[in-house]
């Protein structure tokens, strides 16, 4: 390929797997009793085989691979010995045995180098991103690096990601007599204090409570475990009844003491910590992070485990949004006697545009034929809404709505009991929607309860669109109108109003529908867990059809056949070209039941799969100036999997979403599916970075799991906006 000086160069954070360096690796098979314990027992067991014999562990492929090898014989005595100090942990461990006839894939090869020798740079590593950031004392900002191995074509390459954390000022013993019960530990995350001797640091959600030290664990049993000094010395210093958590997905055991608060962005006022600097010291720009990953991958190719990374000079990686046909065009109303057809760019400008053409569909029942939209307003914040009200009637004026009524009651407070009294002042005056104004609303813990839930959850039993607005957001004056432009144009599709269509429907599908297993963990991590599955339905217009959410008890990562199945009725789906985002990876025995139901009705199902983080940036190069990509962007590592840039920041890095499909779907198909469909988001003039079919599941996964949700799980309204 002949590079032009000023063509744009396009690359990545994946570099080729240099294989002449690899150690011989030798594999073992797992004997398991319970196929879905395998994973969580195999990744447990390389790590304790790591400390035994040294070298070098990982699991991948559904193997233990090594190059330190060992015979049956001794590796039987170390299991025997890792099964009497750890009887729980190891339980469904049968045995352990060579695969002679093993040979390395390029998927266990770059899994090795990722998991596996990269660990041995960690310290090197972890001194290039010094130094750590403080924000006001509150908190600090580390720089961590996170190494995975993927499959480019074939052949094995890693990816290098720079993370940035916040971790609290507090250790979690400090902080835990703030809690209101011990239970409250469960799903918060956090980090070990003390470092591998490698440099790398243990970090994951808290599981579930081990129990009590001295009391329920036995001192003893956790210094048994513990490999390094630091961690043993935080042991024997821990008092007697001090609580002991399991953390991440191999459950390790930790004391209080001995972990760090890491602080997310939804929980920064909870602690103190102020947004903006945080964000400011959070965010990396595209320069700035590929030098960060510069440095890193500096340090591993001159250890020989990487060669290059992949650019647009070799051909074949990167494409363009049009490679795949993606047009970003939508069709609005008929205010100008033709369906307005513009391209998508979200924002005031679309405002404009709906305000010239008209919303695309309007309900008569919402405000027209000559009577007013009436807007009931319950005001819990004791203050004038003069100005908001005010500018709510402009913005839904440039929406059609030409003549609104606003309700207004004040609610004595924020309780369940003070919303009641609201809406019973409000339902004999028929408003069309309520809107209620609720104080810390725009920071909601999908584990607290919160007034904004009391709210939802009673609007949702008298079926009468809703809408909340944070207290905060209207005390800035001159952002009120923008405020209230999204908060209308979500106000608007609540009320059954189509804002606008695909110009172009999707021609390889009749119906999109996107699904998630949403789950709640029993706080004290034994028995099952409640989960909800969730179906969003599209027309391939993009049009909403309906939402489905089915609640049930989940044992494991198998959801009953019986709950998929229930997603996808007879009625609609018959004969049908079927476009399935699912959110993440499909797990158990998903795509094959689906699959099996769909045909028994004559139905064709595309399935897709759409994970949100993991996947390494894309950078663009042009004039010596390293800038983040267009939206469209894609890296393609086989005929079924890819990465698509779906967002834009002015300040940090966007971070691709991994897409992957399977025959006879194509991976061109799959991206545009993904890409085209982030336009059709009716809550916010922002355009999101999932598609619209799976972008709310968390939200009303975590809706549903509090008993906010539709009667009889079927929902023709997009509540959740």
């Amino acid at each position: 390929m002949v590079h032009m000086p000023n063509m744009p160069i396009y690359s990545t954070e994946m570099f080729q797997v240099i294989t002449e360096s690899l150690p011989s690796l030798s594999a073992y098979r797992l004997v398991v009793r319970g196929s879905d314990q395998q994973v969580r027992v195999g990744r447990k067991l390389a790590d304790r085989l790591m400390r035994i014999f040294g070298g070098h562990w990982v699991w991948t492929d559904d193997l233990i691979i090594a190059d330190t090898p060992q015979t049956d014989d001794t590796l039987e005595q170390a299991i025997r010995g890792i099964r009497s100090k750890e009887k729980d942990v190891f339980k469904d461990l049968s045995a352990l045995v060579s695969a002679s006839d093993w040979r390395p894939s390029a998927k266990a090869q770059a899994d090795f180098v990722a998991r596996g020798l990269f660990a041995d740079l960690g310290n090197q590593i972890q001194a290039a991103l010094l130094p750590v950031i403080n924000l006001d004392g509150k908190a600090t900002v580390e720089r961590e690096f996170e190494i995975r191995g993927w499959v480019v074509k074939g052949e094995p390459a890693v990816s290098i990601s720079i993370e940035s954390r916040v971790i609290f000022k507090d250790d979690l013993k400090t902080y835990f007599p703030k809690l209101a019960s011990p239970d409250d530990l469960v799903g918060m995350f956090v980090s070990d204090k003390v470092r591998f001797d490698n440099g790398t640091v243990m970090k994951g959600e808290i599981i579930s409570i081990a129990g009590q030290l001295d009391i329920d664990v036995p001192r003893q049993d956790l210094l048994d475990i513990a490999q390094r000094e630091g961690s043993k010395q935080l042991i024997q210093k821990a008092e007697k009844g001090e609580y002991v958590v399991r953390v991440g997905y191999n459950e390790y055991e930790y004391v209080l003491s001995a972990l760090r608060i890491v602080v997310f962005t939804k929980h920064y006022r909870r602690y103190g910590i102020d947004t903006q600097k945080a964000q400011s010291a959070t965010w990396i720009a595209p320069s700035e992070r590929a030098a960060l990953v510069r440095k890193v991958s500096d340090i591993a190719r001159v250890n020989g485990l990487i060669g290059n990374t992949f650019t647009s000079q070799q051909g074949g990686y990167f494409f363009p949004a049009s490679k795949f046909q993606y047009d970003p065009s939508i069709l609005l109303g008929t205010n100008k006697g033709s369906r307005g057809k513009i391209e998508y760019r979200g924002g005031s400008s679309l405002i404009n545009a709906i305000s010239q053409h008209g919303l695309y569909n309007r309900v008569s029942t919402n405000g027209s034929l000559g009577i007013p939209l009436r807007v009931g307003i319950i005001n819990t914040s004791h203050h004038s809404l003069d100005q908001m009200q005010a500018a709510l009637i402009d913005q839904l004026k440039l929406l059609g709505f030409l003549r609104t009524e606003t309700l207004v009651t004040t609610a004595a407070g924020v309780s369940r009991i003070d919303f009641e009294r609201a809406i019973n002042h409000l339902r004999p005056l028929e408003p069309h929607i309520v809107l209620a104004i609720i104080p810390d609303s725009d920071s909601l813990d999908e584990d607290d309860w919160s007034p904004y839930y009391d709210f939802k959850s009673l609007m949702m039993d008298l079926q009468m669109p809703s809408q909340v607005i944070d207290q905060n957001t209207l005390k800035n004056i001159k952002g009120l109108p923008y405020v209230m432009q999204n908060v209308v144009f979500g106000m608007s599709a609540k009320m059954g109003n189509t804002p606008y269509i695909l110009a172009n429907p999707l021609d390889y599908a009749d119906i999109a529908v996107g699904i998630d297993i949403a789950r709640k963990r029993n706080k004290k991590g034994i028995g099952t867990q409640n989960a909800a599955a969730i179906a969003q339905v599209f027309h391939q217009g993009g049009q909403f059809v309906r939402c489905r959410v089915t609640e049930t008890p989940l044992e494991g990562e198998t959801v009953p056949a019986n709950v998929l199945r229930s997603l996808f009725p007879l009625n609609e789906f018959q004969n049908k070209n079927v476009l399935i985002h699912r959110d993440g990876l499909f797990r158990g025995h998903e795509i094959e039941i689906i699959e099996t139901h769909l045909s028994q009705m004559g139905s064709q199902p595309y399935f897709i799969e759409v994970v949100k983080s993991g996947a390494p940036r894309i950078y663009l190069s042009k004039q010596g100036k390293i800038d983040a990509p267009e939206i469209g962007t894609a890296f393609i590592l086989s005929d079924t999997e890819g990465f698509v840039v779906t967002s834009q920041s002015n300040v940090a890095t966007p971070q691709p979403l991994q897409v992957r499909t399977r025959p006879p779907f194509t991976i061109g198909k799959a991206l545009h599916s993904t890409l085209i469909l982030t336009l059709m988001h009716y809550g916010s003039l922002k355009r999101p970075k999932l598609p619209i079919t799976i972008h709310y599941s968390d939200k009303i996964g975590y809706l549903a799991l509090r008993g906010v949700k539709p009667a009889g799980g079927f929902s023709t309204d997009m509540y959740w906006l």
